[in-house]
């Protein structure tokens, strides 16, 4: 996720799951530090009706509850938290929010074990740290320029865990020279297209795998949803396993992808340019997908679709990279043609093939949509602009139709 610091200089940031350690005095400390730091959201529930924004609600209730004992820091955490939950009602869970160096601090002991201390309440506390691959990740990303910005302690099954989160500066993007159109899809995850003077026919399909792997999980899931219905332990216990080995990959094939188009973007200097996918499942909710045939299993198959994952790692990969991503609006992309400029519904004849009412150009629709946004790239970038698919293109003309498009 990238943030702004007070110099307007861009960060991107890291989060590390690492094992705390406690002994059973500091085990007792951390209890009693959450269960306050929980009584402490209870009680401010009541005084969100009567705020009208947060800096409202924080002068409301910070010189209230100002002598409880919690750490001032750890305190404004939890009422920005309780705020943003706006529609809670309780908490049965809360993580502890730290800001380093303010209430927290990674140190190493005498003895070379990785301690982090910790201020809850008033008094400040050292608890081991695991130095297992997770420690080891945080030593590689030191290493690399990364700094300790903050971490949030929580309890998980009878184990303390820390997410540390890291962040580092980024430098200036690489000089672009071309586009690279990225077209998401719930069958062909990416279908990318490079439009640059030197690479004029580098059109690829990437993670068509995704989507096919993603329906055996659910067939799986399906079968032993039965048996767990009918009590069986070990069919829940096949249902567990199964979530983290679905959700390890599709982490892990977005990552892949995203790494595949980054590594074309850097050996073409080109900028990378998706479409602001921000609001898309309000599309799909009950109530829209009830008036449409088909419309429960539709909304299974969407809801699978992870498309926001697949946003944010090819984004942050990026900016590790030094490749510029920008972020175009999705209307009429995929009722364009990339031909000749002509817009119509009726030339998307079915899901996978576009066919233009006006030149009868004919391609697949993925590959249509990849290569209006690299087109709308050129626009924002404002790059000399020339079509690769095209051997000449009417330059004023498109260049209205595409600035039309850009957010």
């Amino acid at each position: 996720m990238l943030i702004k610091g007070k110099e307007s200089a861009k960060w991107i940031e890291t989060t590390i799951p690492l094992i705390l350690n406690p002994g059973t005095t500091k085990q007792l400390y951390l209890q009693k530090a959450q269960a306050k730091i929980l009584a402490f959201a209870k009680q401010l529930l009541p005084f969100k009706q009567h705020s009208a924004s947060a800096l409202h609600f924080h002068h409301l209730v910070y010189t209230k509850f100002k002598y409880l004992g919690i750490q001032s820091q750890v305190q404004e955490a939890v009422q920005r938290r309780v705020y943003a939950a706006k529609r809670a009602k309780t908490f049965a869970h809360l993580p502890m929010e730290f800001n380093f160096p303010r209430s927290g601090r990674l140190i190493l002991s005498k003895r070379g074990n990785a301690l982090v201390k910790l201020s809850p309440l008033k008094q400040r506390i050292a608890v081991p740290i695991l130095m297992n691959g997770g420690w080891r990740r945080v030593e590689e990303h030191r290493k690399g320029g990364w700094e300790a910005h903050s971490c949030k302690v929580f309890k998980r099954k009878r184990i303390w865990v820390m997410h540390l989160i890291m962040r580092k500066a980024l430098p200036l993007p690489q000089e672009v020279e071309g586009t690279i159109g990225v077209d998401i899809g719930r069958k062909i995850m990416a279908a990318i297209t490079v439009n640059h003077p030197n690479f004029p026919f580098v059109e690829q399909y990437l993670g068509k795998d995704l989507a096919w792997k993603q329906h055996q999980f659910y067939n799986r899931r399906k079968t032993l949803q039965k048996y767990a219905a009918q009590g069986d332990r070990r069919a829940r216990r096949a249902l567990n396993r199964l979530r983290r080995k679905e959700t390890t990959y599709v982490q892990t094939r977005c990552a892949q992808l995203a790494h595949e188009i980054v590594d074309l973007a850097v050996i073409t200097r080109s900028a990378i340019v998706l479409e602001n996918l921000t609001h898309l499942r309000r599309m799909w909710t009950k109530q829209a997908m009830k008036r449409k045939r088909g419309g429960k299993k539709t909304r299974r198959a969407l809801n699978r679709w992870s498309y926001s994952l697949f946003h944010t790692t090819l984004t942050r990969v990026a900016q590790l990279h030094h490749v510029p991503v920008v972020f175009v609006r999705p209307q009429y992309t995929s009722q364009t043609c990339s031909q000749c400029g002509h817009r119509s519904k009726n030339s998307r004849t079915t899901r996978d093939l576009f066919r233009c009412v006006n030149c009868n150009f004919t391609v697949n629709a993925d590959r249509n949509a990849s290569r209006n946004l690299a087109l709308l790239g050129q626009v924002v970038f404002g790059l000399p602009f020339f079509n690769a698919y095209r051997s000449f293109l009417p330059v004023p003309t498109e260049r209205r139709i595409l600035r039309s498009s850009v957010s």
